[in-house]
């Protein structure tokens, strides 16, 4: 069930199952636990009808009657993590901000991940308390420690993911530790995780691509052209950053004219990105 219509597509492999039963907890009354439960309830309504501010709206008002509703907490996590990524995609695919203006839209980023990251953190309190494992929130906060440059953190929320072995979605788990390992310079560890990622998930694109990035900083490049050729073949996963990196491949192999047709496919994805900014740079470059 996708409560977010308007979630990004090449993120809505995050995007949780949350409509479970929340659980009744001792503080405040039944009659609140109820009164909470129905708002976020209507909180999951409006995202599903695309209707983000009135779903905040009740969201407030679920964790009002109950501070420890856990799935409203989370769903507030998941609000303002797509709250930063539209902002991302704001910055860097449809306009390419510059300057004082992408200065300014990072720190609206960084704002509102750190706000879905509170959240997060407290249904992985309430889960514990529980003696359970809330692996999607965990993922969640992975990935925005490797966005706000937390390495260690984003490793460690991955590895506690993954310790519940009723966690079905393992390749967002080693997808984000792998990259994490990339992102610190462990090449041999990335390569490790995002190989089992990608085994697991083998549409999972965005793992396909980050293990094509490790093999191409280990200079492995025809095991990196196999991944990016997989993801370019994939009509439902179109990547620019794959085309990208495929014409830096071929661009380092002094295989031109695949170089350049690369990079114009790139520049056809999405021609308002600072990515085809990018590919066109180096397209007037051969």
């Amino acid at each position: 069930m996708k409560h977010r219509a308007f979630i990004q597509d090449e993120f809505r492999w995050m995007f949780p199952l949350i409509f479970a039963s929340v659980a009744c907890v001792s503080s405040g009354t039944e009659k609140n636990i109820q009164l909470s439960q129905t708002h976020f309830l209507l909180g999951a309504d409006y995202l599903n009808k695309k209707m983000p501010e009135a779903a905040k709206e009740e969201l407030f008002k679920s964790i009002h009657f109950n501070p420890e509703n856990k799935n409203a907490l989370q769903l507030l996590g998941v609000y303002f993590f797509f709250e930063g990524v539209h902002k991302i995609n704001i910055l860097e695919r449809e306009q390419c901000l510059k300057a004082t203006a992408a200065v300014e839209q990072r720190q609206e980023v960084n704002k509102d991940f750190r706000e879905a990251e509170s959240y997060f953190l407290k249904t992985i309190t309430i889960a514990k308390r529980e003696q359970q494992i809330d692996s999607e929130s965990l993922i969640y906060l992975a990935n925005i420690s490797i966005h706000l440059k937390k390495f260690d953190d984003a490793i460690r929320y991955a590895q506690q993911a993954l310790e519940n072995v009723l966690y079905a979605s393992r390749h967002l788990g080693l997808g984000a530790q792998g990259w994490a390992y990339f992102q610190k310079g462990q090449l041999r560890e990335a390569a490790r995780d995002l190989r089992q990622a990608v085994y697991h998930e083998p549409k999972f694109c965005v793992g396909r691509f980050r293990l094509a990035k490790v093999y191409f900083s280990q200079n492995a490049y025809d095991d990196a052209i196999r991944e990016l050729t997989k993801i370019a073949e994939d009509s439902t996963c179109p990547l620019q950053e794959a085309r990208q990196l495929l014409g830096l491949i071929y661009l380092k192999r002094h295989e031109m004219q695949l170089a350049l047709e690369n990079f114009q496919k790139c520049k056809e994805i999405s021609s308002t990105s600072c990515l085809a900014e990018e590919c066109q740079r180096y397209e007037k470059s051969l």
